[in-house]
């Protein structure tokens, strides 16, 4: 079973505007309601896969049975949340004719005992069983999510990490099977600047030294790359128009964990992952398996020079 955990989840508000004037009235052309977090997106795309998956997270408040309701449309969701005395957060994504603007809230107190009961639905996990970890991690809960960590090196559960850059570096020994670092994470986590190719592939690297088993890194309209201890691998993207910028990141690992799981061939592998990613860019919502498959072959997967 794949488990996804969303530590700071979200009920989206979307607002749809054909054109958006700041400091004046704006009136939506169209609302609608997601449930949001990167963990979420991670489920809902298995989803629309029809692939399984339990979804883990604090949820709270007022916002909660409208949360957990929006979820019963998916099939292929088990929500498996832990229910705490907060409000879940409400995002508010502005689409207007040329961007989007996100307002994000910083989201409930998440207590200790909170993630206790968090983690005493991780420690039954097995090595059948794969784990996603997305979000941020405040402060104070840092040293009982790395005891989550643990309780899957311990139960030989292989776990993704997709988390602020702090949190990242910290975890990295145990030795993840997938990380999702931004250039803005490596540039804190390393203390460098990355200007070009080059430099993020050695950033890339240093992951990979201090102990993750694949390390993907989005590039934008110039691909992405995959770093491991067979090589580095360079996949394409697709010039065509963005609708959506919400999610691309959380599809390709939910594009990776499944087709990991179904052929453990990692090449292809991170081609169908880069298929789901640039399947949500490409559509209003979260990538739909259609649109996903008649991506593949337009995705080339190339080893690229170890010496760079």
């Amino acid at each position: 079973m794949i488990y996804t955990c969303t530590l700071n989840p979200s009920l989206d508000y979307y607002m749809e505007f054909d054109k958006v004037e700041l400091g004046k009235t704006n009136r939506s052309s169209l609302e609608y309601y997601e449930a949001g977090g990167k963990g979420i997106n991670v489920s809902i795309v298995l989803n629309n896969l029809m692939i399984p998956s339990r979804a883990l997270g604090f949820v709270g408040g007022f916002t909660k049975d409208f949360f957990i309701s929006l979820l019963q449309k998916y099939e292929y969701i088990e929500p498996v949340f832990t229910f705490i005395e907060g409000h879940t957060r409400i995002n508010v994504k502005v689409k207007g004719e040329l961007l989007e603007t996100e307002l994000n809230a910083k989201g409930p107190s998440i207590t200790e005992e909170d993630m206790r009961m968090m983690l005493r639905r991780v420690e039954r996990l097995n090595r059948s069983d794969i784990f996603v970890l997305s979000g941020n991690c405040p402060d104070n809960l840092v040293d009982l999510t790395e005891k989550m960590i643990q309780l899957c090196i311990e139960n030989e559960v292989k776990f993704v990490l997709d988390v602020n850059h702090e949190l990242l570096l910290r975890l990295l020994k145990y030795k993840p099977f997938l990380v999702r670092p931004n250039i803005e994470d490596l540039e804190t986590m390393f203390d460098e600047v990355i200007a070009d190719q080059s430099q993020l592939i050695h950033a890339g690297r240093r992951c990979a030294e201090l102990g993750a088993e694949n390390v993907i890194l989005m590039m934008g309209k110039d691909g992405s790359l995959l770093i491991n201890q067979d090589g580095i691998y360079h996949a394409n993207s697709i010039d065509a128009e963005v609708v959506n910028s919400v999610g691309a990141a959380d599809s390709m690992i939910a594009g990776f964990v499944m087709n990991y799981l179904r052929s453990r061939d990692l090449i292809t592998t991170f081609k169908y992952a880069n298929c789901c990613g640039i399947a949500t860019v490409f559509s209003k919502g979260m990538a739909t398996r259609e649109k996903i498959e008649s991506l593949f072959d337009e995705i080339v997967v190339t080893k690229i020079d170890e010496n760079q």
